[in-house]
């Protein structure tokens, strides 16, 4: 991994860079830092925040998509708006950041026979917003220039782009309402297809006990087979770790079976993933080759997240984005108060006897504002309550009452 992105860095780097766009000391030519570590642990920072470890529900989604996204954020950014991104997302400097986000992209569009996986961005901005030359020689891949006043099309764009690039499987990505206001979307779409190298035979899987708890199961189409995988149990992750390769062995899905059965058992677990953790756990050398008596339930998720999103960020230290007279993109071009002000995030996958598919979206839309955005203050009529028909004037209650009970209001 290490060598094909620096191969790509190359590659990815010829011709496209304009000399002071970032800083005033730009150096294109410093190494780029080839351990992706830091990408994992913003994954797992954000997972913890989205979904909780008692949840009953299924949960699914791409932190490499969101990551991907919030990049050409951070590009733009500066001051403490830059700095609050730089450590959430876990970067190096914009130089850096810009080499690796370059490689990783020209790595994964080279075409592979053994499976297919494919991220792509678009920053969909207003044909109003003054955005720096050098930016937009820079992203020049990236950056599409519309009207956001003609919603419909924009609309579309975002669509299709999202539905194209995820070979349909992530659609209406966003509606009208999502871009009321939105002067720049920053878009990513990612999609992955790939077969086992060992592939379940349909004709063994059948209906077995999933339990929900150990108290509660349910039944399931469970997959089986008995094959040598390499296999671990970890400690530092409290659970038993099997790698199962799709051709090529590039790409793994590895699966993690906490130590503990039970919630508290996955809720340590979880507790305990972190980039290094993950990394080692996940390592070939602490892996070993034997026999396995393999079972995995044949499923498939759809997963939207949205409202979640933006209070999960803001406790990663993510804030100034999303307050208007602080947020800082004059990196980006003369631009005051485009603020963050939707987050969206679709994500598909599909596991069965031949191997997995997966897609996933993300969209950040940003609108200008002229001010701070009021908190509207809850008022809640849904309990017993007095009113008053008062005259200003003389400071005199013509009428007085107490709502208690909607069945007695006729009354």
């Amino acid at each position: 991994m290490k060598f094909a992105v620096v191969g790509a860095v190359a590659a990815a780097l010829v011709g496209v860079v304009q000399p002071q766009c970032f800083t005033d000391n730009d150096d294109f030519r410093v190494k780029v830092n080839t351990d992706l570590t830091a990408i994992t642990d913003f994954g797992f920072d954000l997972y913890r925040r989205l979904d909780s470890a008692n949840s009953p529900q299924n949960f699914f989604f791409s932190p490499f998509s969101i990551w991907s996204a919030f990049i050409i954020a951070y590009l733009g950014s500066a001051g403490e708006t830059e700095a609050q991104l730089k450590r959430a997302l876990r970067v190096g400097s914009k130089v850096e950041t810009f080499k690796i986000w370059r490689a990783l992209d020209a790595l994964y569009q080279t075409s592979n026979n053994a499976y297919t996986f494919n991220i792509v961005n678009r920053a969909y901005i207003d044909n109003v917003l003054p955005i720096r030359p050098c930016i937009s020689e820079v992203l020049s891949n990236e950056i599409e220039r519309v009207n956001f006043r003609d919603a419909l099309n924009t609309v579309s764009r975002i669509n299709n782009f999202a539905s194209t690039n995820t070979k349909g499987k992530i659609n209406n990505l966003v509606t009208a309402g999502d871009l009321q206001d939105v002067h720049m979307a920053l878009v990513n779409a990612a999609y992955f297809k790939g077969t086992w190298q060992f592939q379940f035979k349909p004709t063994t899987t059948a209906p077995e006990r999933f339990f929900v708890t150990p108290q509660r199961h349910q039944m399931v189409p469970m997959m089986s087979q008995v094959a040598a995988f390499r296999y671990g149990e970890f400690e530092q992750v409290a659970a038993s770790v099997l790698e199962l390769p799709y051709t090529g062995e590039r790409v793994s899905m590895f699966l993690f079976l906490p130590a503990q059965e039970g919630p508290q058992g996955f809720a340590n677990m979880v507790s305990r993933l972190s980039g290094n953790n993950l990394r080692a756990a996940t390592h070939q050398r602490n892996l070993r080759k034997q026999d396995v008596d393999l079972k995995l339930p044949k499923f498939r998720m759809e997963m939207k997240l949205s409202d979640e999103m933006i209070p999960a960020l803001m406790d990663m230290g993510i804030r100034d984005i999303f307050d208007s007279e602080k947020v800082d993109f004059t990196t980006l071009g003369n631009i005051r108060n485009l603020t963050l002000e939707k987050v969206i995030h679709k994500a598909f996958v599909e596991v069965n006897e031949e191997g997995t598919e997966a897609a996933a979206a993300t969209v950040l839309a940003f609108a200008t504002r002229a001010s701070r955005k009021d908190i509207p203050v809850p008022f809640h009529c849904n309990r017993p309550f007095l009113f008053l028909i008062r005259d200003n004037e003389t400071n005199n209650n013509l009428f007085m009452g107490v709502y208690r009970d909607p069945d007695t209001a006729g009354s």
